[in-house]
């Protein structure tokens, strides 16, 4: 199903996230041009600047604008949010122990991360977008739209959510 054009930039944002996860589980990068890092601690200072420059105001947009759209306008919304807000609590955990040792056991700790990233960026696309488009009013998503434009602009983000880099 193509998507509605007020999720594009979330995909979008969605897709630079999967890169990332990808390259944390194989601890390269597969493309033959990236600058990724094939030291691990090189790689932990990339995965705590994505998340200050890009997947922080992903998850709190998303919190904000998306989850409680989905929570108003679909029957069984509610149960879906709670466990997509949990998956970003345990993401940012996650960075967060990361932020504070960057160091040990990191050939199991970033590839566990981007495994985990994969999983939650799949379902938000494969479930919740679908869901979304299939049961919100286009008039109501039009809207989530409009204001996740406007909130990433006014964090500097530019008018695509933070895809205009």
């Amino acid at each position: 199903m193509k998507r509605h054009h007020s999720l594009v930039p979330l995909s979008r944002e969605h897709h630079d996230g999967l890169v990332l996860a990808q390259q944390l589980i194989l601890g390269r990068s597969p493309g033959p041009r990236s600058t990724w890092p094939t030291d691990r601690v090189q790689q932990v200072d990339r995965v705590l600047a994505f998340y200050r420059t890009d997947l922080e105001y992903h998850f709190a947009a998303e919190e904000a604008h998306v989850f409680p759209a989905v929570v108003a306008h679909i029957p069984d919304g509610a149960e879906m949010i709670r466990r997509l807000v949990h998956e970003h609590e345990d993401l940012r955990a996650r960075i967060a122990d990361l932020a504070r040792d960057g160091t040990t056991h990191l050939e199991e700790r970033l590839p566990a991360l981007g495994e985990r990233l994969k999983a939650h960026i799949r379902t938000e696309e494969a479930v919740l977008f679908e869901r979304m488009q299939q049961e919100i009013a286009p008039d109501v998503l039009d809207a989530i739209g409009v204001t996740l434009r406007e909130v990433y602009a006014a964090h500097g983000k530019g008018e695509s959510c933070g895809t205009s880099r």
